[in-house]
């Protein structure tokens, strides 16, 4: 065998093996277990976090939300909707980022929590919708802007089943 033969078996294998590697040392598969975005799984990747608008994230679970889920290594997974700068608005009970506008969730005839008061994203803070009308995300003052640092993982919607569905065929 020449020596550009054998180039030719190495080259492919080796990048099988880092992109292997790389896949294993830095990915992430999330499972949705809500409704809050419309697809089931995620393809998320730890280094390097393109964090932009439309991206999905999986970020630290809020202070204000970690009691209601007993402490666990849970992550809220919502959209990007805004970058520090981006302006915030509000028209009653609509909050708009950029484009995105979402209606906060009315409840006995009230707003479930006030909407989040800041008039731009924060510096170092990204804002996050989810897609269900019900969301706990950036609309809401409880929540409001998210800490890039608090950012665990970024990536897409992939293909999958909801998990409901897969605990069936476990079953």
């Amino acid at each position: 065998m020449t020596r550009r033969s054998k180039a030719i078996f190495i080259i492919p294998a080796l990048c099988v093996v880092l992109l292997g590697y790389y896949a294993l040392a830095f990915g992430r598969l999330a499972v949705n277990a809500t409704e809050s975005l419309q697809g089931n799984a995620f393809a998320m990747v730890t280094w390097p976090k393109h964090i932009k608008p439309g991206r999905i994230v999986a970020v630290r679970m809020p202070d204000v939300l970690r009691p209601a889920f007993d402490g666990g290594e849970l992550y809220l997974t919502k959209r990007v909707v805004g970058v520090a700068g981006d302006p915030v608005t509000r028209d009653g009970t609509r909050l708009c980022i950029n484009t995105s506008c979402v209606e906060g969730h009315i409840k006995a005839g009230k707003l479930v929590s006030p909407l989040w008061g800041a008039d731009r994203v924060p510096e170092n803070e990204i804002a996050v919708f989810g897609d269900s009308p019900d969301s706990l995300d950036s609309r809401y003052e409880v929540i409001g802007g998210i800490s890039r640092d608090d950012v665990v993982a970024a990536g897409f919607a992939i293909p999958f089943p909801h998990w409901t569905r897969l605990k069936e065929w476990l079953q």
